[in-house]
């Protein structure tokens, strides 16, 4: 949904959440927006005054922020189904819609954006009260809540939709979505991991002499992580439509991302290394005005300085997990400098600059996108009383004002305003993009595609503007000195490397790849000198200011020097509130039992990959459920079992237990979110064909239809009623075939037959919707 406003920890979407506002996706309208007061002086004063727009266009740019955000949505690429359905769009329910006029006025039909691929993403930009009373547009609403239910639509805002675009996934590829909840990008990561599966799959199941374990299936692996417990369950609800066995969702800090251990050729453990990665950061989300009221009510300069060198970490922490030749794509809704190029600047820096990281050159990406250059230099500093700085030294010069120029950092201010366009090792930063509400009716968003050039070690420390303050507190410990304790532990802190390159043998614990650098966890438990305990309660006040960013981090708390804490009596601990603790991974041997009378049941092909199916539980016993993973997924769960990895979710639901009546019948049955994945290698003996409308129409209407005797024919089912009077108990596989003035595409569904009927194993949302044919729209 278009970036991340702020948040309190880096990759988590708590408190405001990513640009909540009042978000009615597929309406045209947010609640009341109109009448919330598109007004904030401090707001309007900085981007004004900042240079970023030219004068010329300002109006422009001003009014569409102060307008209502179209809706917009994509279809699902790469996708057969989905494509029918865009077809059906474009061809029977488009005509239908344009040249409306309602209550006198005209209304825009809805058109699809130019700029993305194939057309498959389109703006709707009518309003709630036209959709809910124009007969046209309430079916079109229609369409677009059945067709979203069921995995073929996404809505998602059009700005969102560009840092995954600009990725070039490949389906080998290994991308890691940092700050990924609430999952609309990760959802388009998944997409490019699976294109053209379809095609690769048919061709494995007719060609025997395609066997590489696989099944024809993506080797590539999406990891999608968020800081916020709850958010990376909305992450999982929002990707789960995808159905991808090639998903991991983990629970971390992306500040401090752990390293991932998997099995190289050799059987040896080795740190992952990822090819793409997507570094959607927190922001202060100024970009969103269009559809979050907060912006409007909320905004000053303190969002983007509060959350600047948290960027900046996640940034790094990213390049450091990367393959040399990958790529990790920045971005933010947000349109302030500070969050953007000066986090790529410093984060260059930072890694040992331009010979191991550089920004490539998208302009020839996406080339109907309307978007500007990155700002070379020249920006300004604004702080909360609206007061502008050019430099860190004039701010090192002002009067401190407490604690309230104490967030404001070196790095960002423009550090290369002297260099020559010509000078090599100036960083291009009119290499990244900026996409601004007036130039096609979007939000705000910023993009950069940085490129890894060779390994980066141990990173540069952080420059932190708190000297003065620093040395008000030293000063009461007797530590005066510019060099003091505390700055030691900072830079000792930022200089740990986070990701280790040597690799380890089964079983023995990895160690970092030089023998003067200490594991994360040895340097948070061992650098917190006295000094550093006495200056937390012996700080000065900060007259209530927000707190800062710039502290110390050890482990997952953090330290913020210029924060007075009171000392208090020692309390008895107390239960932690942390998040649940996760059901183990669990894999199944192939030899299984239960996975043997599957495999005899379904006639299930011996090229099929049994390998990755698992359970959820301690014990690895299939009580419930069975999923399965790809390969990849696999080596990453079962390396890092027993780990401090956060695992959450992984695994499609293949089958389930379900309750039977009679001996000898299977009593698991193919779920929904898996049939995809089976349905092409299970034998004929549990298929059953279907042509005509009237029969899915039928079984989609009728709960449990009879299978009538030899000689007597029903109504509901009559063209299959024969073939599943045939089949013994338990779940089959009822697919229907493309065939003209019936149906576009070839449809799979899990039917499961008992006594004397069947029916078909469908959730209750997806049972409204009926399938496109060829004489209507399908709604």
């Amino acid at each position: 949904m278009g970036g991340k406003r702020q948040k309190h920890r880096a990759g988590n979407n708590s408190g405001g959440g990513r640009n909540r506002g009042n978000n009615n996706q597929g309406t045209g309208e947010r609640g009341n927006y109109a009448s919330i007061p598109t007004e904030n002086a401090l707001y309007e004063s900085y981007y004004n005054q900042s240079g970023l727009i030219p004068s010329e266009e300002w109006n422009d740019f001003w009014t569409s922020l102060q307008k209502t955000l179209p809706t917009t949505f994509r279809f699902t690429g790469g996708k057969a189904h989905a494509l029918g359905v865009l077809k059906t769009l474009k061809e029977t329910l488009i005509p239908h819609l344009v040249g409306i006029e309602w209550e006198g006025v005209p209304v825009e039909a809805p058109r699809a954006l130019g700029w993305f691929p194939d057309s498959l993403a389109w703006q709707l930009s009518v309003g709630k009260s036209t959709i809910r009373r124009c007969p046209p547009f309430k079916k079109f609403q229609n369409f677009l809540v059945a067709e979203t239910t069921v995995g073929n639509i996404s809505r998602q805002e059009a700005v969102s939709m560009i840092p995954p675009l600009v990725m070039d996934i490949q389906p080998h590829h290994i991308v890691l979505d940092m700050c990924a909840a609430p999952g609309s990008k990760t959802a388009q990561l998944i997409e490019a991991i699976h294109a053209n599966e379809e095609t690769r799959v048919q061709a494995a199941i007719q060609d025997e002499s395609i066997d590489d374990g696989s099944g024809g299936r993506p080797a590539g692996l999406v990891i999608a992580n968020d800081a916020d417990y709850r958010r990376s369950h909305m992450l999982i609800h929002q990707t789960k439509r995808l159905n991808s066995p090639n998903l991991i969702v983990t629970n971390h800090d992306a500040t401090m991302y752990p390293s991932l251990l998997v099995k190289n050729e050799d059987g040896r453990k080795e740190y992952l290394k990822f090819d793409r990665i997507l570094a959607d950061v927190p922001c202060s989300g100024d970009g969103t005005a269009r559809k979050n009221y907060n912006v409007w009510r909320d905004w000053n300069p303190l969002g983007a300085i509060g959350l600047h060198l948290t960027q900046v970490r996640i940034l790094v922490r990213g390049l450091q997990m990367l393959k040399v030749g990958g790529r990790i794509v920045y971005s933010t809704c947000s349109m302030n400098p500070i969050e953007n190029e000066a986090v790529v600047a410093a984060a260059i820096d930072r890694c040992g600059g331009l010979e191991r990281v550089n920004i490539l050159d998208c302009s020839d990406r996406l080339p109907e996108l309307k978007r500007r250059p990155g700002v070379k230099g020249g920006w300004r500093v604004m702080d909360k009383d609206g007061s502008w700085f050019s430099s860190f030294e004039q701010v090192d010069k002002a009067d401190m004002r407490e604690a309230r120029l104490s967030r404001i950092v070196p790095s960002m201010f423009p550090s290369e305003d002297e260099k020559s366009d010509e000078d090599e090792s100036r960083v291009p930063l009119e290499r990244c993009m900026r996409v601004y509400p007036h130039l096609q009716d979007t939000g705000g968003f910023f993009i950069t595609v940085l490129e890894k050039r060779a390994e980066i070690g141990a990173v540069k420390s952080e420059e932190h503007g708190r000297r003065k303050m620093a040395a008000i507190a030293r000063s009461k410990v007797g530590t005066s000195s510019e060099g003091g304790k505390g700055a030691e532990v900072e830079e000792t802190l930022e200089g740990v490397e986070l990701v280790p390159t040597t690799t380890t043998s089964e079983g023995e614990t990895p160690t970092p790849g030089s023998p003067s650098k200490r594991k994360l966890t040895e340097a948070v438990s061992n650098t917190t000198p006295p000094a550093l305990k006495k200056l937390r309660s012996d700080l000065p006040d900060t007259n209530g200011d927000d707190n800062s960013d710039g502290g110390v981090q050890l482990g997952d708390e953090e330290t913020t020097l210029g924060t007075r804490t009171r000392p208090t009596a020692p309390s008895p601990p107390k239960k932690s509130k942390g998040p649940p603790a996760e059901e183990p991974f669990k894999y199944l041997p192939t030899d299984h039992p239960v996975l043997e009378s599957i495999t005899k049941f379904y006639d299930l092909s011996p090229r099929f990959p049994k390998t990755c199916f698992m359970v959820r539980n301690t014990e690895g016993i299939p009580s419930r459920a069975i999923y399965f993973t790809n390969h990849l997924a696999k080596q990453v769960l079962t390396s890092n079992e027993g780990s401090n990895v956060k695992f959450v979710h992984c695994g499609v639901k293949a089958f389930m237990k379900q309750d039977v009546q009679e001996e000898g019948v299977c009593p698991w049955r193919i779920q929904s979110e898996g049939l995809s994945i089976l349905e092409g290698w299970i034998g004929e003996t549990r298929v059953v064909r279907a042509r005509k409308r009237e029969t899915v129409r039928g079984l989609l209407k009728e709960l449990f239809p009879k299978v009538h005797a030899e000689g007597q024919e029903g109504d509901v089912i009559r063209e299959i009623e024969e073939r599943v009077r045939g089949l013994t108990m338990g779940c089959c596989v009822l697919k229907v075939e493309p065939t003209e003035g019936e149906f576009e595409d070839r449809m799979v569904f899990p039917l499961w037959k008992s006594r004397h009927s069947c029916n078909l194993m469908l959730p209750k949302d997806e049972r409204k919707y009926e399938p496109p044919c060829y004489c209507d729209a399908g709604l």
